[in-house]
């Protein structure tokens, strides 16, 4: 008989901008046999309002290397936060690996650890990014800055 498994996935991110491409992410424990289907629906979302003062710019400067077959993507480069907003609470930059038919083949994110992320800060970042499944085509790489929340918001 058909088996129906539903699990809630997440996007690495909490911030899509438009006409940007986050892949959802959820795991399933095998076995799971070579026919399947899979669909999905959205069941929260949030519209950010133009003058939304919560994620910060950040611009991104980096380079991204292959390995010769094409399973791995070295990603590297330097995150510079905005200097006019306020100081950020976190950091992260997620990198998506599509193969040549499109498809999301690979997706990390990484985290700063630095304590005390200030505006206008330069952020080096260095990680891989590892194919579940055939080559890496080509890497989308998006970062998400939040802004803490000044001393006298109320919560």
């Amino acid at each position: 008989g058909e088996e129906t498994w539903n699990k809630v996935a997440i996007m690495p991110l909490n911030l899509l901008p438009a006409g940007e491409a986050l892949p959802l992410v959820v795991y399933f424990e095998g076995p799971i046999g070579e026919e399947y289907e899979v669909s999905g629906e959205v069941n929260f979302l949030l519209p950010v309002m133009p003058g939304d003062a919560r994620y910060l710019p950040v611009e991104l400067d980096q380079s991204i290397d292959f390995s010769r077959d094409r399973r791995r993507a070295d990603i590297s480069g330097t995150a510079t936060l905005s200097a006019d907003g306020a100081d950020p609470q976190y950091l992260w930059i997620n990198a998506t690996g599509f193969d040549d038919s499109g498809r999301v083949v690979a997706v990390r994110r990484w985290e700063s650890t630095e304590d005390n992320l200030s505006a206008g800060d330069q952020i080096p970042f260095a990680f891989s990014l590892y194919s579940l499944a055939g080559e890496i085509n080509r890497v989308e790489v998006l970062a998400e800055a939040l802004a803490e929340q000044p001393p006298d918001a109320e919560n």
